[in-house]
């Protein structure tokens, strides 16, 4: 009978979380400009709760006796960026990891990124790629006499800016038949998202709508 680990290793965890909370950014860190990136060793109970989360030593790790009065008060704001980060990686929330369909505790790391100044520096817009199927409405592109006249068919792509509200902003497209760009072009600004937060705040989103318009099968 083949025996079941109990724990396995699971690597950098973060895009395994249902939910991750942001780590609270120490108010002292954050004026000293003090930030970077902090990874915290974690061990997730069979059920997906955090049991066990420890910062994992920085590169920068010095003996106190060679360290300036500067590196000293450095270490002691990264240290309470450590702090802030275990704190939230104790937050966080997994799936249970089914091994052989056993449920099995899962050792790996959570990688927090403290950025400074991130109020002036936040991203407005991130890509999306092909947003057809994030879309919670659609409309359909109607097919031109004009194009059916010349039987003018195929794929059209229409580029995209999606605000934070969810509504299209901007459409303009930007491959295929000159004779279907204008159809595609007024579905996609009818289309309508939900709002995309970037660590909990709402931002733009930009990405490609294809629409495929095919003859009529009476002209075909």
């Amino acid at each position: 009978m083949q025996t079941v680990p109990k724990i396995i290793k699971g690597g950098i965890l973060n895009g395994k979380a249902v939910n991750l909370p942001k780590p609270q950014y120490p108010d002292e860190a954050k004026s000293a400009k003090v930030g970077g990136m902090i990874a915290v060793e974690v061990t997730i109970h069979e059920g997906g709760n955090v049991i066990e989360a420890k910062a994992a030593p920085g590169p920068e790790k010095e003996s106190k006796e060679t360290m300036t009065p500067e590196q000293e008060e450095r270490a002691r704001l990264r240290d309470l960026l450590a702090l802030a980060a275990e704190d939230a990686a104790r937050q966080a929330l997994f799936s249970p990891t089914l091994l052989s369909g056993v449920p099995v505790k899962v050792t790996g790391r959570i990688v927090y990124n403290f950025v400074a100044d991130s109020d002036d520096k936040k991203i407005r817009t991130i890509s999306g790629g092909v947003l057809n199927g994030k879309a919670i409405s659609l409309p359909q592109a109607t097919y031109p006499p004009a194009a059916s006249a010349v039987k003018a068919a195929g794929t059209i792509s229409v580029q995209v800016l999606v605000d934070e509200n969810g509504d299209v902003i901007s459409a303009t497209a930007v491959s295929g038949h000159p004779l279907l760009r204008a159809s595609a072009v007024s579905a996609a600004r009818a289309a309508k998202f939900s709002p995309t937060l970037l660590s909990g705040q709402p931002v733009k989103v930009s990405g490609i709508l294809t629409y495929n318009f095919e003859l009529p099968k009476k002209e075909q």
